[in-house]
């Protein structure tokens, strides 16, 4: 009816322009909405993205044979991959060697403070200066204390500004190949049998003895040995016999002398020590020969049988008996013919004159 106020509870309709206002901010707060869930949606794409990027690299650093790291300023390890992990060189970490135990590490914790001590030397010049290092040989060892070589690289890490933050390495393993390069120049250097220097590292030794005696004003010898009736041994016994021979009297000869003395194998049964100070009293210098022709003419036992093979040997001294490493040679060599025609199983010493 006209006029009638409106009864308690009954709805009161909204205004055209409230449910304007009303609608407006609902489908602003559904565009608030949308644009959140794609801005949700396109960061949880983009942390997917960045997630398997990383994974991808990490993938990929960890089919590189060689190790592969990046450390910080304080030389903590920031990104390790497996070949470091695989490294047989530390020390006890006092919990299993993972990528995960490896972060925030740094070498005070896996090597010998000596060892990491050079490490870090080494490393802060690299960041200190921004001047890479390439191919240097770090020499360590592997926990069961076998030599162990590395060919390390090491350069400076920089941010976007040029700031150096830490630093990358890369470490290949050459022992292998070091260990090979030794066997090579021991092998140009010594004979295969025996072990001991040979002609070539005798010349050298005899040479630079030379040299440093004229200096010095002081004397050099050398011995010249040649068994007697090795031919013998190796007709009766065989050659592997002989060999076994030629072994036994190397060691026996070399226990006789002094660390600064060397005692080289010239081939078959001919051998040559070089006393580069030697004593100066005739007395003493024999003394020296005598031990030595005593120690190989001890009886040996070979192939079941023991037996006793002589030595003869010749001395020739600097500047005495000559004044160049062929005239000593040839004295010694000479002298020891003598003793040969003595009997065998003697020494002389080179006449100065002849």
């Amino acid at each position: 009816m006209a006029g009638q106020k409106a009864t308690s509870g009954s709805a009161v309709p909204a205004r055209p322009s409230e449910a304007a206002d009303i609608a407006d901010q609902i489908q602003a707060l559904l565009r608030t909405r949308d644009s959140f869930r794609d801005d949700l949606l396109g960061g949880l794409d983009a942390l997917k993205r960045v997630t398997a990027e990383r994974d991808h690299l990490l993938a990929l650093i960890n089919q590189v044979p060689d190790q592969l790291f990046v450390k910080d300023l304080d030389s903590r390890f920031l990104v390790v991959n497996q070949a470091v992990v695989a490294d047989k060189s530390f020390i006890a970490t006092g919990e299993p060697v993972t990528v995960e135990a490896l972060i925030g590490k740094t070498d005070f914790d896996l090597f010998a403070p000596p060892v990491a001590q050079e490490f870090r030397d080494i490393e802060l010049q690299i960041m200190q200066s921004g001047q890479p290092m390439l191919s240097m040989m770090e020499h360590n060892a592997y926990a069961d204390g076998s030599p162990k070589w590395v060919s390390m690289t090491k350069a400076p890490l920089r941010d976007r500004d040029g700031v150096v933050t830490g630093l990358v390495g890369v470490a290949h393993d050459v022992t292998l190949r070091k260990e090979a390069e030794d066997r090579v120049r021991f092998m140009a250097h010594h004979d295969v049998l025996t072990g001991l220097p040979n002609r070539a590292l005798l010349v050298d030794r005899l040479d630079q003895a030379i040299l440093q005696a004229a200096e010095a004003g002081r004397p050099v010898a050398i011995v010249f040995l040649d068994l007697d009736n090795f031919k013998w041994v190796n007709d009766t016994l065989g050659h592997q016999a002989g060999d076994n021979l030629l072994t036994i009297v190397a060691s026996r000869i070399a226990v006789c002398l002094r660390a600064t003395d060397t005692v080289a194998r010239l081939g078959g049964d001919e051998f040559v020590i070089l006393l580069p100070d030697p004593p100066q009293e005739i007395d003493q210098m024999i003394d020296v020969v005598e031990r030595v022709r005593k120690s190989v003419a001890a009886p040996v036992e070979i192939g079941g049988r023991t037996f006793s093979v002589t030595v003869s040997l010749g001395v020739a001294r600097f500047p005495l008996d000559g004044r160049s490493r062929e005239e000593l040679l040839a004295k010694a060599d000479a002298a020891m013919y003598q003793s040969k025609k003595k009997g065998r199983n003697a020494f002389s010493f080179a006449d100065p004159d002849a």
